[in-house]
């Protein structure tokens, strides 16, 4: 009784992932999310090659319910039908040693092939081996035609699309006889003081409308004007001037 039992847990099993994989809905349950995330993760480690009926029957001989794969379960069922038939065939020897009755040997008898026909009988309701093929034509159809291969490629498709219309950053046009420098030039030391002295001056014009400049600008604006040559001098005075009375 309890190999019979066996079975139809694992009968009740198989109708549930069948019914699980079959369903056409989005909303998954927790089987098929876990097969969908390992698709995913062996399609990246395979680099796109991945083995779709290979890939199901290893995840089918992996599930486990109860603490227990599908063939530990079988296995299971096997052994306790062995373990009856052992403890009849010792009602036997039982019955031969001690000289009892002809109808002790054929109550042994009958319940043995009781038993025999029962689990037979189950095996045949149940049919596990059909739904065991079954489910990996399930999966296999899903992972194949309409489940998370197909929403993979798309995924990639539409990455790939997003690449193609982000915009394509313009390329300066070279000019014959000029040879295009390797690397951003380097700013010198007096461009570099002449760079923060027009932005000290260009804050100054937008500044005067509203507030005086700090006395620390102004002393770093003496102070560069005092490191630049004269001509240098006149000539930033004179485009900074001309900016401000603009």
């Amino acid at each position: 009784m309890l190999g019979i039992l066996c079975q139809l847990i694992i009968s009740r099993r198989y109708k549930l992932l069948i019914r699980e994989a079959s369903d056409t809905q989005l909303e998954k349950r927790d089987f098929m999310k876990q097969l969908r995330y390992k698709f995913r993760m062996d399609k990246k480690r395979s680099n796109e090659n991945v083995n779709i009926p290979v890939f199901v029957r290893r995840s089918m001989c992996d599930y486990r319910f109860m603490r227990m794969t599908f063939h530990q379960w079988k296995r299971l069922a096997g052994g306790l039908y062995i373990i009856s038939m052992a403890a009849a065939a010792a009602g036997l020897i039982y019955c031969f040693r001690t000289g009892l009755s002809d109808t002790y040997i054929q109550n042994v008898l009958w319940t043995a092939g009781g038993i025999t026909a029962a689990t037979v009988a189950f095996g045949l309701w149940t049919d596990l081996p059909y739904k065991a093929s079954y489910l990996q034509m399930e999966l296999e159809d899903y992972f194949f035609h309409s489940g998370a291969a197909v929403e993979y490629q798309e995924a990639e498709a539409e990455v790939a699309a997003a690449a193609v219309a982000a915009p394509v950053k313009a390329k300066v046009p070279s000019v014959i006889g000029i040879r295009k420098k390797k690397g951003e030039q380097v700013e010198t030391k007096a461009q570099r003081e002449k760079r923060e002295l027009k932005t000290n001056l260009a804050k100054i014009k937008e500044g005067a409308r509203e507030t005086a400049v700090s006395d620390s600008d102004r002393e770093r604006n003496r102070e560069l004007l005092r490191q630049m040559d004269s001509k240098e001098q006149e000539r930033i005075i004179r485009d900074v001037l001309a900016e401000f009375l603009a």
